[in-house]
């Protein structure tokens, strides 16, 4: 396995990681909020964000590589 393989499974190891611990609920706020208007007008926190923009990175990153493993 060269170099490349093995970047690509930490990549998607990290993406499979933050899948299962990042709850789309929690960005919610407000107890008496309604699933509906809490979803159109909440906005997620900074460490939220942080965490969405990793993981659009990574799956950025996990595309090219795939295509890069698989095309060499």
């Amino acid at each position: 396995m060269n170099l490349l393989e093995s970047f690509w499974f930490l990549v998607a190891f990290i993406l499979i990681i933050i899948v299962l611990l990042i709850d789309p609920k929690s960005s919610i706020t407000g107890a008496n909020t309604s699933p509906m208007i809490g979803g159109m007008f909440s906005s997620p926190r900074s460490g939220q964000k942080f965490i969405y923009q990793l993981s659009g990175v990574l799956v950025t990153s996990f595309l090219i590589l795939t295509v890069l493993t698989y095309a060499s």
